[in-house]
């Protein structure tokens, strides 16, 4: 829709149609220097633009910077402030002119500038009557292109294109009335950490505290999360909070205090180490393991966070595709941030709070704007805010117009880069004057995914990136995972021994190690062979055949437990052969680092040689010791035929010895009766013993 003239206003036009015909001929074919020019070229930038919107009566002042980066005098430059009265009515539009693709703006003003010699600089402010634009009360509100041009008698040096945003209310009691309903805009930056090695953690504590420090990344991004009007909004890695929490490092408290702090930063959750969840997704891992891998559990620290803390997000790095969206709803994430790759339907305003169809649901997922994230990008230097701002300004001021036709409320989101910090000055100013403006609402982060989802996208069915952890790997991991836990449960408190083997799993999932994959396949291979040491601290000890001489008896099997805790296991036989039957399946608890023998009842109901597979069982059932046998040299009945054997020569013996006797007869020098009796009578005094009933044979 074109905007109409002032009555009265075409008499005038038509007189400077030709001088305006003639000035359009001349910029034809003109080439368009942008607004950094080459190095040694004159350039020019955008310090101030005031007021930020414009009314038809106001004055619009223009300040720009005119550097000589060369080593020579430049002489003769003028500088030329150009400003169409058409409305800007597409983001296309916007950027376009942005980039520099489409020539000047209507020259308004004209100003000669100072000599500049080498490696100096020139401002130059303009003063624009606005009604000399003829933009009356009935103009379209909205951004206006506007240009800065710089040349010399050779052509134009130099070009800087911006936007004025003009109000046809501005001035009046009717300021703002025309201006659109607002669209809610939410700033997110991930506050992710280094990649973890697990042969030397305490140097990811190390870096995360560095990284906390005044001026440093983390730091930056906590100051700009808690300071201006217009704060930002952090999606945190709770594993750097707990490093930061825990260290021994003062500073690094002081970080994380602040950081959890009430009322403070409004901060959502990631998975904890940043997980890449896009490889988890392309090496078909099952849910239950996507949720154990990326549980808070594996922090292997006793910090938690606040109870506020109560929005998870996954964010998967790039264009994620189905299956990475089914990944992140296995990790609990309530919200998937799809930073691009997703498409809304042509026909619609696209609202950032919406559902994408992926394994069979409907996955809650917030779309960031493209361009208003790589802009707020931007504010990672102060070089460029004004320009940024001005762009920003017009590009959400056409956003908030398309939104009016759109029957629901439509908000947005900018997304910033893993590893972004931000200039915090310049940040605040871009963000408070945005919220400063009628049609834009900036909210927290948390409370614009809370809107009810307002746009249905659509997702690729596959995006790999080569950047991934390869699937072979991944699986390496889960399943090391898997045996690990499942071991894990001789334990009483399984998480004694698997804590830190959990957190040194989890480490080379990181989206972190994308960028550095030969040191992300070492934390995979130490990882997995930490986990197997652990379960290598059961055994069977060695021993000799063993022979079963009796019908039934007990077989002492001895575990080793090199545990540093106590495990409670179960002892198992299977014998190859039916002429033993085992009886029992004893469990036994094997104190931390000691050996103990596991009884085994075992029944023979035939004699021969029966091999025993052993095997050591954890409460989980799965065996923790590596197969091994015993051999039983089974000779059931022998016990009673030894027995009858001896029992047999015993009494052979005794017969013997009556036979011996008997057959010897009666010996010369046996004592006879008489002699016995002769023998038997006393021949010297004798004495009574007094009784009761004689009296008087008691000694006087």
């Amino acid at each position: 829709m074109n905007p109409s003239r002032p009555a009265g206003s075409l008499p005038g036009a038509l007189a400077v149609a030709p001088v305006l015909l003639l000035l359009l001929a001349l910029l034809v074919g003109t080439p368009v220097a942008p607004a950094r020019a080459a190095d040694g070229d004159v350039t020019v930038e955008l310090v101030a633009v005031a007021p930020t919107v414009v009314g038809p009566a106001g004055t619009q002042r223009v300040t720009a910077r005119v550097t000589n980066p060369g080593t020579g005098t430049v002489t003769g430059l003028r500088a030329e402030l150009g400003v169409g009265w058409r409305v800007v009515a597409s983001r296309a539009d916007v950027a376009a002119w942005t980039d520099g693709g489409r020539g000047v703006a209507t020259g308004q003003l004209d100003l000669p500038l100072d000599d500049l010699a080498p490696g100096t600089s020139t401002d130059v402010t303009f003063e624009l009557d606005v009604r000399s634009l003829q933009l009356g009360a009935d103009a379209e509100w909205g951004p206006r292109e506007m240009s800065v041009r710089v040349s010399d008698a050779t052509g134009t040096r130099a070009v800087l294109h911006s936007f004025l945003l003009y109000d046809p209310d501005g001035g009046t009691r009717r300021a703002g009335r025309t201006a659109p309903d607002a669209v809610g805009l939410a700033v997110v930056a991930p506050l992710t950490g280094p990649a973890l090695d697990p042969a030397a953690p305490d140097e990811y504590v190390d870096a995360v505290a560095d990284s906390t420090a005044d001026g440093a990344t983390a730091g930056r991004l906590l100051d700009a999360a808690t300071n201006g009007s217009a704060p930002l909004s952090l999606a945190v890695d709770p594993a750097v909070v707990a490093a930061a929490a825990t260290s021994t490092d003062t500073a690094a408290n002081t970080w994380a205090d602040r950081l959890q702090r009430a009322g403070g930063a409004d901060v959502t959750l990631l998975p904890p180490f940043d997980t890449d969840l896009a490889a988890l997704a392309h090496a078909d891992v099952d849910a239950a393991a996507v949720a154990d891998l990326t549980d808070l559990d594996v922090l292997d620290t006793d910090w938690t966070p606040p109870d506020t803390w109560d929005t998870r997000v996954a964010w998967p790095v790039g264009t994620p595709d189905r299956p990475t969206l089914v990944a992140a709803t296995a990790s609990g994430a309530q919200h998937v941030v799809v930073e691009s790759g997703a498409r809304a339907p042509a026909s619609t305003v696209p609202s950032a709070v919406g559902t994408a169809a992926a394994g069979g649901d409907d996955v809650p997922v917030v779309v960031a704007d493209e361009t208003l994230s790589a802009l707020v990008a931007g504010t990672s230097t102060d070089s460029s805010t004004p320009e940024l701002l001005q762009h920003l300004l017009a590009d959400t001021a056409v956003l908030a117009t398309q939104a009016g036709s759109s029957a629901a409320d439509v908000d947005v989101v900018a997304t910033l880069p893993r590893g972004w910090a931000p200039d915090v000055e310049a940040f605040d100013t871009v963000l408070s004057t945005l919220a400063a403006q009628d049609w834009v609402d900036v909210s927290p982060f948390s409370r614009l995914v809370d809107t009810e989802p307002g746009t249905t996208y659509a997702v690729d069915r596959d995006a790999v990136s080569d950047a991934e952890l390869d699937p072979a790997s991944v699986t390496d991991v889960v399943t090391t995972r898997a045996g690990l836990d499942a071991f894990a449960t001789v334990a009483d408190d399984p998480a004694a021994l698997t804590g830190s083997a959990h957190r040194d799993l989890a480490a080379p999932l990181s989206v972190a190690f994308r960028t550095d994959p030969d040191a992300r396949a070492s934390a995979v291979g130490l990882a997995t062979a930490q986990a197997d040491q652990i379960q290598d601290g059961i055994a069977v000890a060695d021993r000799a055949d063993v022979t079963l001489i009796s019908d039934a008896g007990n077989l002492p099997v001895r575990i080793r437990n090199d545990l540093p805790v106590d495990a409670t296991v179960t002892v198992r036989l299977t014998p190859d052969d039916p002429r033993l039957v085992v009886e029992t399946s004893p469990t036994t608890v094997v104190a931390a680092g000691t050996s103990r023998d596991a009884e085994v009842r075992v029944r023979a109901i035939g004699s021969g040689d029966v091999t025993l597979a052993v095997e050591v069982l954890a409460p989980s059932g799965v065996a923790v010791t590596d197969p091994t046998e015993l051999t039983v040299k089974v000779r059931a009945g022998w016990e009673t035929v030894g027995t009858a054997v001896i029992a047999g020569g015993v009494g052979l013996l005794f017969v013997a010895g009556i036979w011996r006797t008997v057959r010897r007869g009666r010996s010369d020098r046996r004592t006879t009766g008489e002699q016995v009796t002769e023998a038997a009578v006393p021949t010297g005094p004798q004495h009574t013993i007094p009784t009761d009933d004689h009296p008087e044979d008691r000694a006087p």
